[in-house]
C-alpha cells in the first residue's frame, strides 16, 4: 500500500508513516506527513492509523504533531472499536501513558467511549493500575459504574488484577457518586412532597368551604321549616362593646410563658432577661424537653403509595388518580419522608455524620503483610470467575 503524493514528489510507503510514529522522530514524521496525502486515512493491517500507533507507543511529540496539524481525528475509531484514548493505556505506552493521556483529554478525546468489548479508557488504566490515569479520567467525568460486555465494572478490574491503591480510588469515587445521585433524588422527593403538602392544603380548604356551605343551607331549611327568621351571627363591633360593658373592669394582661420567652429561658421572673444571650442551631437540643412538631399536614390519608415488580414506587393522590413515578429511592426512605409520623426516626442527631473519603478510611493489609504476591489475588479471582472444564 503507497501513500498518494502530488506530481513530482516521490511516491512515500505508507508504512514509514508508521515507522515514525513508532520511533517517535518528529522530523522522520514531518517530512512523512508532507508526503502523504490524507494521513487519518492511512492505515495499517490491523486497521490502526497513524495517531492509534503514536498512542499506543506513548510518542508524545508526534502525538503534538499529529494533532496540531489539523489532519488526524482525535476520536478515530479503529474496526474494534478502540480510539486513541485507549491505545494510551496499554503497556507499551508506559511511562508515558499520563501525559499523553491528559494531552487527549485536553484536545477533545472523549472520556466514556467504549470497544465494541465494552472496554472504557477507566477499565483499561484500571487493569494496569496506571493510578494518575485513573485519577484524570475520574477528574473529567467518566463513568465509575460503566460495565463491559461480561458486566465487570473499573473497580473489579483493578480487584482482579491486585491493584488496590487504584481501587480505593474507584471506591471512593463511586461513593461520592452515590452519594450525590442519592442527594438529587431526595431533594427532588421533597421538592414532590412540598407540591403534595400545597394541594393537600388546598383539597382541604375547599371541603371545609363545602362544608359550611351544606351546613348553612341545612340551618336556613331548619329555619323555614320552623318558621324563624334567617339567623345571623352578631357583627364583631357589637360583640365587642357588649363584653366590654359585662366587664367594666380593666382586663388583666397574661402573660404566656410559651409567646413571651424562648424555649431555653426557663427563668420565672419574666421581667429580667438571661444575663447573657444564647444562640443556637434549630436543630441542636439544649435541654431535655422535647421540641416542637414540624407543622406538616398527615398526608396518609390522601396518598398512597404502589410498588410494582420492577422496583418503581408510583403515588395516586384523593385529588388526582393519575398514578405519578417517584424517584428511584428505596420504599422505607419514601415512606419515612413522605409520612414521617407513621415512621418516627429511631435516632435523631444534631449532625449529619458522613465519611469525608473512603481513603481516610483504615483498611486491612493482605494476609502476608506487604510481601504478599498479587498474582495469588488473581488466582482467587479466576477461581470464581472461569467455570471448572470449560478451559
Amino acid at each position: 500500500m503507497e501513500g498518494e503524493c502530488p506530481a513530482g514528489a516521490r511516491k512515500l510507503p505508507a508504512g514509514d508513516l508508521f515507522h515514525a510514529a513508532v520511533s517517535g522522530d518528529p522530523e522522520w514524521l514531518c517530512l512523512s506527513l508532507e508526503r502523504v496525502q490524507s494521513p487519518s486515512q492511512q492505515q495499517n493491517k490491523q486497521g490502526l492509523t497513524v495517531l492509534h500507533v503514536a498512542a499506543q507507543h506513548g510518542q508524545l511529540n508526534c502525538l503534538k504533531l499529529l494533532l496540531e496539524s489539523c489532519t488526524v481525528d482525535v476520536n478515530a475509531c479503529c474496526p474494534h472499536g478502540q480510539r486513541p484514548l485507549h491505545m494510551v493505556l496499554s503497556p507499551e505506552s508506559k511511562p508515558n501513558s499520563y501525559c499523553c493521556l491528559t494531552y487527549l483529554l485536553e484536545h477533545g478525546a472523549e472520556p466514556n467511549v467504549s470497544t465494541d468489548e465494552g472496554l472504557t479508557p477507566l477499565h483499561l488504566a484500571a487493569a494496569e493500575g496506571l493510578r494518575e490515569c485513573v485519577e484524570a479520567l475520574v477528574r473529567v467525568g467518566a463513568d465509575t459504574h460503566t460495565r463491559d460486555s461480561r458486566g465487570h465494572t473499573p473497580l473489579e478490574y483493578a480487584c482482579l488484577w491486585g491493584h488496590r491503591v487504584v481501587a480505593r480510588i474507584l471506591k471512593n469515587a463511586m461513593w461520592h457518586r452515590d452519594k450525590k445521585t442519592d442527594m438529587e433524588k431526595r431533594k427532588e422527593l421533597q421538592n414532590l412532597k412540598q407540591n403534595m403538602i400545597r394541594m393537600h392544603r388546598k383539597a382541604e380548604g375547599m371541603q371545609k368551604l363545602a362544608r359550611e356551605a351544606i351546613n348553612k343551607q341545612k340551618v336556613s331549611e331548619w329555619a323555614e321549616r320552623k318558621g324563624l327568621p334567617c339567623l345571623r351571627s352578631p357583627t364583631t363591633g357589637l360583640w365587642t362593646l357588649s363584653h366590654h360593658c359585662c366587664h367594666s373592669a380593666k382586663p388583666v394582661k397574661k402573660h404566656h410563658a410559651t409567646e413571651s420567652r424562648d424555649m431555653w429561658n426557663m427563668s420565672p421572673n419574666l421581667s429580667r432577661p438571661p444575663p447573657a444571650n444564647i444562640s443556637r442551631a434549630k436543630t441542636v437540643r439544649i435541654g431535655v424537653h422535647p421540641e416542637e412538631a414540624a407543622d406538616e399536614p398527615d398526608l396518609r390519608q390522601s396518598v398512597t403509595l404502589h410498588c410494582f415488580g420492577n422496583g418503581h414506587v408510583h403515588c395516586t393522590t384523593s385529588w388526582d388518580d393519575i398514578p405519578q413515578r417517584l424517584p428511584d429511592l428505596p420504599l422505607d426512605v419514601i415512606q419515612k419522608d413522605l409520612f414521617p409520623s407513621e415512621f418516627p426516626s429511631r435516632i435523631s442527631g444534631p449532625l449529619q455524620l458522613q465519611c469525608s473519603s473512603v481513603l481516610d478510611l483504615s483498611h486491612r493489609g493482605g494476609t502476608h503483610g506487604n510481601e504478599a504476591s498479587p498474582w495469588t489475588e488473581v488466582a482467587m479471582h479466576l477461581a470464581e470467575e472461569l467455570q471448572p472444564g470449560h478451559y
